[in-house]
């Protein structure tokens, strides 16, 4: 079990929090990296890179997910001692940046499934832009833009979206568009009447806008 409860599974629109210092480690490169009793920093992972912000008056540059360990804040600045409370703030331009383009890549990832039976092998959040990686069968221009006018069609709609959590056995009985990886509880997303899959990331929820998709390479 890790040893830092993850506030963002719950919300991921939480930007501020209390937490109790568990420990400062020096990295072999230097940093000071400190571990919280809780954190609503998400670390790199997933495909997405990790939220920055602030802890008390030190910048958190990274997150990093340690097995055994829970999450690694690497930080810059004043360092707080073990047992201390900081109060952590998210920067929430790079986090609504990162989520929405984790939802938007389930949305595109869902229109080539359904449109031409595509599936999504992997992406990646990069700092501009966001790679999908789709087994793709003849990928001609006219074939991508189908998939583009799907997603869009369904991002200007609106839709509501849905976060929830199952067991393994209740997702077996859900129409998911891609099988989990792993066992244990899972996290899904219901994109209304169009995607039911399950993820890990920071996704949007309830209506938020997104924006359009309008290039690829």
């Amino acid at each position: 079990m890790s040893a830092t409860e993850r506030l963002y599974y719950n919300d991921s629109r939480l930007l501020e929090f209390d937490a109790r210092v568990t420990g400062v480690n020096q990295r072999d490169d230097g940093a000071v990296a400190i571990t919280l009793d809780r954190t609503a920093f998400y670390p790199t992972g997933g495909g997405q890179p990790s939220d920055t912000g602030t802890l008390g008056e030190a910048r958190v540059i990274d997150c990093i997910e340690v097995e055994n360990e829970g999450v690694l804040h690497v930080i810059q600045g004043p360092v707080p001692d073990v047992d201390d409370t900081v109060r952590g703030k998210i920067d929430w331009l790079r986090r609504l940046d990162h989520m929405q383009q984790h939802t938007g890549q389930h949305i595109l990832s869902a229109a080539f499934v359904k449109l031409f039976v595509a599936p999504t092998h992997s992406f990646r959040v990069l700092e501009h832009e966001c790679e999908i990686d789709v087994a793709l069968d003849d990928p001609t221009d006219e074939r991508i833009d189908q998939a583009i006018d799907l997603a869009n069609r369904i991002i200007w709609e609106c839709r509501p979206i849905q976060v929830r959590q199952v067991t393994t056995q209740e997702a077996a009985r859900l129409p998911l568009r891609k099988e989990p990886a792993r066992e244990g509880e899972l996290r899904l997303i219901e994109i209304d009447e169009f995607d039911l899959t399950f993820f890990v990331g920071k996704d949007v929820c309830g209506f938020y806008v997104l924006f359009e998709f309008f290039s690829y390479t």
